[in-house]
């Protein structure tokens, strides 16, 4: 059993730093007198993934939605400044998988902080800070809580390229995290844009017109994660991880809404359960194969998902 620690982190700031990273580039040449960039989201999405194990049909659903709000929102001469505060929940549910991995339904609750400081309009520090509550929420504990943090500087070296260097952290239940990241953001036409921060997600998109856009995109973690069981279950964690590749249509039904339709291959599912002592600490630099799961269920499948988004 081979596990990548890449599945391991979900970082609710990465997918939010290249979004805010487009919206600056359009802010750059303004000056003060021009108000700064709508930061306040509000997201939600729906992810089926159906497969059969022995001609028994089974799914893993997932449920996810984050609330942002700009405390702090700043532009001047296109230099933008920001604080961003956030609250996510996710679920993950199953279906026709026995009791083995402690439950069906794992839900995990979010408070990801986002800073940017801006020193020009070429450089700008990101730092991000995401306490998470993560278990099967039968009896919570301080034992069900999950931390990470990152710290990218991004660097803008012309109107349509910019990229990021930075470090994450993270403590999970397993042990503890640290990678480095690449973050990119770059318009390759006036249509055609490639964004992601490597290794954990890239996208490519293609906007047909003002409403609508076409891509490709390949996500390494956001769909994964572990959560702490009940001590019922001795508290030991489960693992879930999930890398896919999907295609995506977006349409804008005003400036400010938006839904998503997308459709693609799981090419790693897998679940995983551990007992409370199967620990690896400073992955990647330990090997995370040295664990042995109590349980594991491994299969491919298609990827559906359906979601929306509203900017404020």
């Amino acid at each position: 059993m081979k596990t990548n620690p890449v599945y391991l982190i979900t970082f609710c700031f990465i997918a939010l730093t290249f979004k805010l990273s487009a919206q600056q580039s359009d802010t750059t040449q303004k000056t003060q007198a021009f108000p700064p960039p709508a930061l306040g989201s509000f997201e939600s999405s729906f992810n089926y993934s159906p497969f059969k194990i022995n001609n028994k049909r089974m799914s893993i659903s997932q449920v996810n939605s984050t609330l942002t709000l700009p405390l702090y929102n700043r532009l001047d001469n296109g230099r933008l400044d920001f604080f961003l505060v956030g609250l996510g929940y996710s679920a993950v549910l199953f279906s026709g998988i026995d009791n083995q991995f402690g439950g069906s339904t794992f839900q995990s609750v979010s408070v990801p902080l986002t800073l940017q400081k801006s020193f020009s309009t070429k450089y700008a520090l990101i730092a991000s800070f995401t306490p998470t509550l993560s278990s099967d929420f039968k009896n919570i504990s301080s034992n069900d809580m999950i931390y990470s943090a990152a710290v990218l500087l991004k660097i803008r070296s012309s109107d349509r390229f910019s990229y990021s260097l930075g470090v994450a952290f993270s403590k999970q239940f397993f042990g503890t995290v640290l990678i480095p990241l690449v973050g990119i953001d770059w318009n390759i036409t006036d249509k055609l844009n490639f964004s992601g921060t490597l290794p954990v997600a890239e996208k490519l998109t293609y906007r047909l017109n003002n409403k609508s856009a076409i891509g490709i995109n390949n996500d390494f973690g956001i769909g994964g994660g572990t959560y702490r069981l009940s001590k019922k279950m001795d508290d030991a964690y489960l693992q879930v991880q999930q890398f896919k590749t999907t295609l995506f249509y977006d349409y804008s039904i005003s400036r400010k809404f938006s839904v998503t339709l997308s459709a693609g291959y799981n090419f790693t599912q897998q679940l995983d359960l551990y007992s409370k002592d199967q620990k690896v600490n400073w992955v990647p630099f330990n090997n995370l194969n040295k664990r042995v799961p109590l349980k594991e269920l491994k299969q491919t499948g298609i990827a559906l998902q359906t979601g929306i988004n509203y900017h404020f």
